[in-house]
């Protein structure tokens, strides 16, 4: 029988740090570092939820660059990465299934951090739209189907 270690890391994360901090309040005679452990596992958690996050990011920089640019090419590229990116992003959320009730916030943030991209690497330019939506114009359904693609709007 698979434990919840197995079947979803972030979860069983989530759940063995509440429970070494309950532990800790309830002044365990243990000569044991519960705080610091829990911080730790609770740290390997937050780990996956910054590669979900990081996941969305890439996806979405792709996505807006298929969406808005002009350019011919390097477009296939774009597209490599994207499939890459949903790849890993499922093997993720199937590691760590706890983390789909979180795409939705995940997918905001990660947006969020791809127009930061833009903006910091002065991607937007004469071939791209000078300003880009402030909400993520991809919908997570969207985002995460393995054959959708965004219309090719170019400098519309």
């Amino acid at each position: 029988m698979a434990t919840r270690y197995e079947t979803d890391f972030y979860g069983w994360t989530q759940e063995q740090a509440a429970k070494l901090r309950r532990l800790r309040t309830e002044r365990a005679n243990l000569d044991v570092d519960l705080e610091n452990i829990a911080e730790e596992i609770d740290s390997l958690g937050r780990s996956d939820h910054r590669q979900l996050v990081s996941r969305l990011e890439e996806i979405c920089i792709h996505l807006l660059k298929l969406h808005y640019s002009p350019s011919h090419e390097p477009r296939n590229g774009w597209r490599n990465s994207i499939r890459g990116q949903r790849e890993r992003l499922a093997k993720l959320l199937k590691e760590s299934p706890s983390l789909k009730p979180r795409l939705r916030d995940a997918l905001a943030e990660g947006y969020e951090d791809a127009l930061r991209h833009f903006t910091e690497e002065k991607l937007i330019s004469l071939t791209m739209p000078t300003h880009l939506p402030g909400l993520s114009p991809f919908e997570l359904e969207e985002v995460l189907k393995d054959d959708w693609w965004p219309e090719e709007r170019g400098m519309d």
